[in-house]
């Protein structure tokens, strides 16, 4: 099962990193909110692709290089005729500081172990 969320990880963040990387249009005034919402949903996917592909590295650092991660795309978006956007990047970082968030909450939850105990 690892290995296949592992598989799973990497796909979804090579097709972000597609999706981000590649030239597009510009966004219209009344599609700017779904474009900010993408980014968030995308970065709080790439942190859980981070946080599955390299389960040693403390999560806090994940966020870190997933958020290093937005600014990086924003300044190649120059280069490939895509408008860089501090907005795009305060998105990518709240969808990275939710993601966070939830994961601290679910470890504290840790429905594994109280399986297992109830089981014992």
């Amino acid at each position: 099962m690892r290995t296949f969320f592992r598989l799973v990880a990497a796909v979804v963040l090579l097709v972000l990193m597609g999706l981000l990387l590649s030239p597009g249009g510009a966004i219209d005034s009344e599609r700017l909110i779904w474009d900010k919402a993408a980014h968030f949903i995308a970065f709080g996917l790439i942190l859980w692709s981070l946080g599955v592909l390299f389960r040693r590295l403390p999560r806090t650092w994940a966020a870190l290089l997933a958020i290093a991660l937005g600014a990086a795309v924003e300044v190649v978006q120059r280069y490939i005729g895509r408008d860089p956007s501090w907005g795009d990047l305060l998105a990518d970082t709240v969808g990275v500081a939710t993601a966070l968030l939830l994961w601290v909450i679910w470890r504290r939850f840790r429905p594994r172990e109280a399986f297992q105990a109830s089981n014992a």
